[in-house]
């Protein structure tokens, strides 16, 4: 029987009933429960509003809030299709059906797991795909511009079908379905959909970046701004070509924030100075590695100066090449530059270690793109007139002849007819002993003297010394590349002629920079070249013609006479000694700054060549390796050849020709003087390098960790050849030590000039490491330790080598919830970092080091001096920074701001100490020395119109830069006014200077006591450091610039202004060394307007505080120059470039094989709209009275650049 039955039987068909009863009840509410928890699994809210957000990140959001795992296909599902997300409080399945239905997508949900995959089609729509499907063909043009874009990527939305563009911007896609849409996506164009259709021309628009999104390269990685701690400035190779120069620093001036550069003495100061030097440049790096010898300098001219009388050769040498830590700079061809990062902080610069305390500039050469062959060939050429002799503010030629009257009244010059071997004298000094020889009546005197009075020579230096200043630069480079290669070749040719005739210098340069893939891309081998030859003649004669001393021309003294003949004047003897000399055989002795410019050359020629190279090796697609390597190597050579017509040889030969009977004795071997220098610097650098980029979940995880080894090694040496044959490269044998006759009765000897050759060489070592993390692209952490060490002989390697750290924060704020429906806010982020950097003490070693000099005349043994004492106790100098900074960007990329500010540090700073001058030296440096820097900079750039035909663009920044000397041990002693001294408690760049008391009744000088009382300037008691007042700052704390573009369709217009403010500077139009106190002068004695308002008579004192000439003396003048009366704030505005420029339309280039063509015209240097001081003065270009320091002219300039 069955169990139903049993139960259905009798009184059990009640207990069966009941039972049947409560397992239908049971059944029902598990099922019940069942159904509830399934319902509240996709009853799970879901709260996501954001636009352009990828599948993967809607899926991990949905993780987030709900707890369910999505998982999907790779290859069959695409995670990076972007949608627009809006869902507020929505169901897990209201979401899911919402965003892959559209994407042809459909979902299970398996124990809170969502497996997304593709919807199968059914039978039916296969078989309807197949004769919808159609052939598509289309091409991609630059919307911009019109030209084709090659190598774009066109996907078929939805699928892994993907072709790239030719390059001649054309695709086809074969058999796709013909509802279907294509996605085009590049790297330099923003992406877009675009439904299909048969025939297809698609315009693409120029991706442009978000303040987040700009890429800085830091030589040794390239980093997102966005995801940076550090302070960085960028511009790009658009920023620097919108400023058409062929000096590298005026397309910089003004353009970034914290960084002053000093076009004029080629010098860049990167934030505060660091320490007691004026000028601490920052490391100059080019593709990743140091440039060779940071010191590359300018050289100016050969200098005609010195005494031959008194043994001195010194007009015989050129000038050595002057110090300028930047004019590396001048050796890189703007055209070749990609992009210039700024590195200020220690969490940018730190990684640099050493080099790095004063600020790091990277820069980065072009390189080639992954696209069709591209030609590009520009040319500049600029023109500037002489500066204006009315801006010199000086003495006119009446002036002048009232000054030489006042001066021979009162005893100042000798009659040279009492001596043959006194100095020559001015045709107005001449009429005036005539009268007092009694060889010419007063009448005469003066009507000669008033002819000279009226006499100017400023039209005769235009004509025959000055020229217009011209300059032309030409670049050609081809760039392009396939899919595993990339090249950009380049040459460019460079001209530069100045406003001083026989002066030029030219350049030749080629660079190429290669890329090639291996294996899959998983090698990549990057190569690069660049060789540079710089050619220049440098002649001094125009330039010591415009100046003081006995090469100067008084303003009435002329070039060449009526008829275009040069006028010999008398330097070294009288014009009746040196004719009766010359009527005895002698060479000529006459001075003509014409003749000169033909005569008296210096020719500078370099080479110089830069070979890198790096292999990266990919080992997993976040784990790669990289060694690379650079080789650079300079050439210089110094030619200074001053040939037997010159007037220095002349001058030489004949002061050393004696007369035996009617015979010429020859002391000096007749012929020129040839005096040639070379050096050679090679700097090698390896650095391996491991490098990790990683994400996983919302974390992710840069470093970089390696180790570098450089060494660079410098020769040089000079050499000296007399009796010099220019046709047969021939000289004569001479014993530089051995006395020989001069013809003024006395003894000379050539003197050992050759020197010896020198050597240095230094080789470093270091390890790096370098760490970046960042959560949920919102918060980020960086850090980094180097150690350096070098080869310094003697010193420990506790003092040697020195770790080096930095550390950093970052949030970006605007990724928080409660911004992120902030529509006008597109950006917002806090930055704070601290680290260290040093400077290497190379002053000293525990060694003395000793430089061997010449044979001793009498011994015949060799010389040597110390040149540098022993010293084992120098450590580094060491600086600490702070930064904090904020970065920020509204309405769309229209408006941005970053802004910083620092603190810093400096220890251990290298200061000169009184030394036992038993010893042979005074001073001695130790690492005794403290200060403190603190500065603010922001830059705010904003589009306060944009429309497709218009566009304004404006850009200003803001610097302020200030340090304070905390320790220099010991008491200032100084008692000069003027000068900058190291003062504890004010800044490096300080001046102090006297109180001025005006003149007395005699017109000396008179200063104020630091008690209030009158100091005269012949008085007892003697003046102290306490005397001295503050006066303020020479370099500018406060500077920055404004830059603002008109766009209008294919017109662009660019205005450029600069502005430096708080800082001084000293009238220096009259100076010691010139100023009328004594006697025996000779040439151009001064040339300042200025004096012409000095002091003469008792009374005068009332009107003028410029010292009279009668019983002056050192102290009264120098007092009166170092005065605050003579102090001037230097606050200015400048307008430095006004440039207009025309793309030509498309319709011009349609059908040609040329891509794009543009003028332009550009005018520089356009002088002051604003100055602080009230003389007229330009700060910059302080009036010495001579033409040497005349304001530049406006430049004009005119450009084209043609792209094919």
């Amino acid at each position: 029987m069955k169990l139903r039955d049993q139960f259905r039987s009798g009184h059990s068909a009640c207990l069966y009933n009941q039972i049947v009863r409560t397992m239908k009840l049971t059944i029902l509410i598990i099922t019940s429960v069942l159904l509830q928890v399934s319902a509240n699994g996709l009853a799970q809210k879901v709260t996501f509003n954001k636009k352009d957000v990828t599948l993967k990140q809607l899926f991990t959001e949905i993780r987030k809030q709900t707890g369910y795992n999505v998982f999907w296909q790779d290859g069959r599902v695409d995670d990076s299709q972007k949608i627009n997300a809006d869902f507020r409080n929505a169901s897990l399945e209201d979401v899911l059906n919402n965003v892959l239905e559209p994407q042809s997508l459909t979902y299970s949900i398996v124990n809170k797991t969502v497996v997304v995959k593709k919807k199968e089609k059914t039978f039916f729509e296969k078989i309807k795909e197949v004769f919808s499907n159609i052939d598509v063909s289309g091409k991609l043009i630059d919307a911009e511009t019109g030209q084709p874009i090659p190598y774009v990527t066109v996907t078929l939305k939805g699928t892994n079908r993907k072709v790239f563009t030719n390059e001649s911007g054309t695709f086809f896609f074969a058999k796709v379905p013909e509802n279907g849409s294509l996605v085009f996506t590049s790297v330099s164009y923003e992406t877009i959909t675009k439904t299909l259709s048969a025939t297809m021309v698609v315009k693409l628009t120029v991706r442009v970046l978000k303040l987040d999104d700009v890429v800085i390269s830091t030589g040794y990685q390239q980093i997102r701004k966005g995801a940076s701690t550090g302070s960085y400035s960028i511009l790009t190779d658009k920023d620097i070509e919108s400023t058409p120069s062929v000096n590298l620093l005026e397309r910089l001036d003004g353009k970034v924030p914290g960084v002053h550069f000093d076009v004029r003495n080629n010098a860049i100061q990167m934030r505060s100075i660091n320490g007691y030097v004026k000028n601490s440049p920052p490391l100059i790096v080019i593709d990743g590695f140091p440039a060779a010898n940071q010191n590359l300098v300018n050289i100016s001219s050969s200098v005609i100066d010195g005494n031959p009388l008194n043994g001195n050769k010194s007009y015989l040498n050129p000038d050595q090449p002057g110090t300028s830590g930047n004019a590396v700079m001048d050796n890189i061809n703007p055209n070749d530059i990609e992009s210039i990062a700024f590195l200020k902080d220690a969490a940018a610069a730190s990684i640099w270690g050493a080099a790095a305390a004063n600020g790091v500039i990277v820069i980065t050469t072009k390189k080639g793109k992954r696209n069709a062959p591209s030609i590009n060939y520009s040319v500049t050429v600029s023109t500037s007139a002489p500066g204006n002799f009315s801006n010199a503010k000086a003495m006119t030629s009446a002036q002048y002849v009232e000054l030489e009257q006042e001066m021979f009244n009162k005893g100042f010059f000798t009659d040279p007819i009492t001596d043959f071997r006194n100095a020559p004298i001015s045709e107005a000094q001449e009429w005036m002993f005539r009268v007092k020889r009694g060889t010419a009546t007063a009448a005469q005197r003066d009507s000669a003297l008033n002819i000279l009075s009226n006499r100017s020579n400023r039209d005769q230096f235009k004509k025959y010394l000055l020229q217009r200043a011209t300059s032309q630069q030409h670049s050609l480079s081809l760039s392009g590349g396939g899919n595993n290669n990339t090249y950009y070749i380049a040459a460019n040719y460079n001209k530069d002629v100045p406003v001083y005739r026989s002066n030029y210098g030219e350049t030749y340069a080629l660079t190429s920079n290669l890329s090639n893939d291996f294996l899959n891309k998983r090698i990549t081998v990057n190569t690069g070249i660049n060789y540079q030859y710089t050619k220049s003649q440098v002649n001094s004669a125009a330039l010591a013609a415009l100046g003081t001393g006995s090469f100067g021309y008084a303003p009435y003294e002329m070039l060449v006479d009526a008829q275009g003949n040069p006028i010999n004047k008398a330097v070294t003897f009288t014009q009746r000694v040196t004719d009766s000399l010359s009527n005895l055989g002698y060479l000529p002795w006459g001075y003509n700054a014409v003749n000169e410019l033909n005569y008296s050359n210096t020719i500078l020629s370099k080479n110089s060549i830069r070979l890198n190279s790096a292999i990266k090796g990919n080992i997993t697609d976040w784990l790669n390796v990289t060694v690379s390597g650079q080789y650079q190597r300079n050439l210089a050579n110094q030619d200074f050849l001053q040939n037997q017509n010159s007037f220095a040889t002349r001058n030489l030969i004949n002061t050393g020709t004696t007369l035996s009977g009617k015979t010429l004795i020859y002391g000096v071997p007749v012929g020129g003087v040839y005096k040639t220098s070379s050096t050679t610097y090679d700097d090698y650098s390896v650095r391996g390098q491991l490098n990790i980029n990683k994400t996983f979940n919302q974390h992710h995880i840069d470093f970089l960790g390696g180790s570098e080894i450089r060494q660079y090694q410098y020769t040089g040496g000079t050499q000296t050849r007399y009796g010099y044959n220019e046709d047969l490269s021939t000289s004569a044998a001479v014993n530089p030590t051995v006395s020989y006759a001069t013809v003024t009765r006395s003894t000379s000897s050539l003197g050992y000039s050759d020197g010896n050759i020198f050597k240095d060489s230094k080789r470093y070592l270091s390890y790096f490491a370098l760490a970046n993390y960042s959560f949920q692209n919102k918060y980020f952490a960086s850090g980094s330790i180097r150690f350096d060490d070098y080869t310094n002989q003697g010193l420990d390697r506790s003092q040697r080598a020195v770790p080096l750290y930095s550390g950093g924060l970052r949030w970006n704020i605007h990724q928080e919830n409660f911004l992120k429906d902030v529509k006008w806010i597109d950006g917002l982020n806090l930055r704070a970092s601290i680290g260290t950097g040093g400077s290497i003490p190379t002053a000293g070693t525990s060694y003395a080091t000793i430089s061997i000099g010449s044979n001793d005349p009498y011994t015949t043994l060799p010389t040597a001096s110390i040149v540098v004492p022993a010293n084992s106790q120098l450590t580094w100098e060491t600086t600490r920074t702070i930064n904090e900074g904020i970065d920020a960007e509204f309405l769309h990329g229209r408006l941005s701001l970053s802004a910083d500010i620092y603190q810093k540090r400096n220890y251990n700073l290298l200061i000169s100490l009184p030394y036992n001058a038993t010893y042979g030296f005074t001073t001695l440096q130790y690492n005794a020395g403290d200060a403190k820097g603190y500065g603010e900079e922001f830059i705010i750039t904003g589009q306060p119109i944009s429309t497709t035909n218009y566009n304004w663009t404006s850009s200003f920044n803001f610097s302020y830069a200030t340090n304070v000397i905390t320790d220099q041990r010991l008491a200032t002693t100084n008692t000069s006014g003027g000068i900058a001294e190291i003062t504890a408690g004010y800044p490096s760049d300080n001046i102090f200077v006297y109180r001025w008391a005006g003149l007395d009744n005699a017109g000396h000088s008179q200063i104020y006591g630091t008690d209030g009382t009158v100091l005269k300037s012949s008085g007892s008691r003697s003046v102290t450091n306490a005397d001295l007042v503050y006066g303020g700052r020479t370099t500018p704390p406060y500077f920055g610039g404004w830059t603002n573009t008109f766009r209008y369709h294919d017109l662009s217009l660019i205005v450029r202004a600069t502005y430096a403010l708080g800082y001084k500077f000293l009238l220096t139009d009259i100076n010691t060394s010139s100023y009328p106190t004594g006697t025996g002068f000779g040439g151009l004695i001064v040339n300042s307007a200025r004096l012409a308002t000095r002091w003469r008579n008792p009374g005068d004192e009332a009107t003028t505080d410029v010292p009279g000439l009668a019983g002056n003396s050192f102290n009264s003048v120098s007092r009166f120059l170092g005065a605050d009366i003579n102090l001037r704030d230097a606050g200015n505005i400048r307008l430095q470039q006004v440039s207009l420029s025309y793309r030509l339309p498309q319709s011009f280039t349609r059908g040609q094989y040329i891509k794009a063509i543009t003028v332009g015209a550009t005018a520089a240097n356009l002088g002051l709209i604003w100055r602080a001081n009230k003389d007229g003065l330009d700060p910059d270009y302080q009036v010495t009275g001579t033409y040497t320091n005349l304001p530049p002219s406006a430049t004009f300039l005119f450009n084209l650049n043609v792209s094919l």
